[in-house]
């Protein structure tokens, strides 16, 4: 250790332990970040924080940064001849690393600044401030054998070449332009973006300060990696903020999917279908196995119908088919010979929101059959498994419709937008309707295999399988 120190000098072995510190503390925040992102790919959460790719590659630059850095102050004055490849090698990775943090900015600037807020002039500036990086990075490469950019004594010891200074002030400049970004955009800046790319900017400013005041160690590694830390501060008070942000967001969704759910079990249990379906039962008082058999499908219906309204999430397919099976042997006995029903469940071990089914099948007979020319027709229901997901169908060979063409009658076509929201907030599912006029009308749910359901018995998410 006293070799070491008596061969670099004390300021700049102090300046090798902060980095060794530094690069601690980094790979701590590189951890964080990476277990952070699996934990949302694994979990299926999405956090919209701006940045998070950019912020971990700098982070790892930054690492190898004051890796370089360590390798580069620990060979000075070792002439030996591992040490002074160690020393070219390092130097020139130290330069590069510092172009790549260089970059990543600029690009945030392109990105988060330029493109949200389609301004093509600035996208075009940082562009050209990017490519104004490449004299450097050509003359470092060129300066193992040239020494343009730097150069190694007899001793190993580092000195400036003479043209040091086109890399020096070509940063100086390019964080000139990022404050002048932030300065000129500032109020159409995310706050995030402008916090982090203010602290990126003003580090290096005030390292530059500090070295023509004291030139015995380099304070950039010391203070680009403070801004990192500022940075993983920012980061993960922004990452609580968007959390509880989305937390809230759920709540209402969740408070909209209830008041939905009313009124949809309200629109479905509607008045005229209780009327028709009381006549149905009362034109059977002559028959009565007819009658038992009517009268026990209309309280299975209500039963199932009302029955929902407890609950707050997804139900079993298997419990909203047999509320379909009812509502739809009711609409069979009301209209006799002229609506076939035709079931092909071959899959009902999912979850699916309440009415989801019923929908499909209330417009199949009163805006598909009902609307033929003869009143007659088909209603199919099929429920199976397919490569993507479960599926159920409901198609009837009725009136059809233009798919292209909103109906603004005010009947349950309308009902078809509200399904497909609660399908896409409760299980990530998806309604696809395919229709033309006199053709008839197929509508498709599919509910993704390894959705996301929210479900009744405990409000919580659960993973389909």
């Amino acid at each position: 250790m006293q070799d070491l120190i008596q061969q670099i000098g004390m300021p700049v072995f102090v300046q090798i332990v902060i980095e060794c510190w530094n690069s601690v503390f980094l790979l701590i925040m590189i951890f964080s970040v990476v277990l952070g992102r699996h934990s949302e790919i694994s979990s299926g959460a999405k956090t919209e924080i701006p940045m998070m790719n950019e912020i971990l590659v700098f982070y790892i630059a930054l690492f190898l940064y004051n890796m370089f850095d360590i390798f580069c102050c620990g060979t000075d004055g070792d002439p030996g001849e591992v040490s002074r490849m160690l020393k070219i090698v390092s130097e020139i990775g130290y330069f590069a690393m510092g172009a790549v943090q260089t970059l990543i900015f600029l690009q945030i600037i392109k990105k988060q600044i330029a493109e949200k807020n389609g301004m093509k002039k600035l996208k075009t500036a940082a562009a050209a401030v990017q490519l104004m990086q490449l004299p450097g990075l050509v003359l470092l490469a060129a300066t193992p054998f040239t020494n343009v950019l730097y150069w190694f004594d007899e001793r190993n010891c580092y000195h400036r070449g003479e043209l040091y200074g086109v890399w020096y002030y070509t940063t100086i400049l390019t964080f000139a332009f990022i404050i002048g970004v932030l300065i000129r955009c500032r109020k159409t800046t995310d706050p995030f973006v402008k916090k982090v790319l203010l602290i990126a900017a003003l580090m290096p400013f005030a390292a530059f300060i500090f070295n023509f005041v004291y030139t015995g160690i380099s304070y950039n590694n010391i203070f680009v990696s403070l801004a990192a830390l500022i940075i993983f501060v920012l980061l993960e008070k922004e990452y609580a903020e968007v959390t509880a942000r989305k937390a809230r967001e759920t709540e209402k969704i969740k408070t909209q999917l209830a008041e939905s759910r009313n009124k949809v079990l309200l629109a479905q249990i509607q008045p005229h279908f209780i009327y028709n379906s009381l006549t149905v039962i009362s034109s059977y008082l002559d028959e009565p196995d007819k009658a038992e058999a009517a009268i026990e499908h209309f309280s299975d219906f209500l039963r199932g119908s009302i029955d929902v309204l407890e609950e707050t999430g997804c139900i079993r397919a298997e419990r909203e088919l047999k509320t379909v099976r009812d509502y739809l042997y009711m609409e069979k006995e009301r209209f006799g010979d002229m609506l076939t029903v035709v079931y092909d469940l071959q899959s009902e071990d999912f979850f699916i929101p309440a009415f989801s089914v019923q929908t499909l099948a209330e417009n199949a007979v009163t805006h598909g059959v009902r609307e033929n020319g003869n009143g007659r027709g088909t209603v199919m229901v099929r429920s199976y498994d397919s490569e993507i997901g479960h599926i159920i169908e409901v198609e009837d060979d009725g009136a059809g419709f233009d798919t292209g063409v909103q109906k603004n009658d005010g009947r349950s076509h309308i009902g078809l937008s509200n399904l497909r929201s609660r399908l896409e907030m409760m299980c990530e599912g998806t309604l696809e309707v395919r229709s033309e006029p006199g053709m008839g009308t197929l509508a498709r749910i599919t509910i993704p295999y390894n959705a996301k359901i929210y479900r009744s018995e405990d409000g919580n998410e659960h993973t389909d399988s």
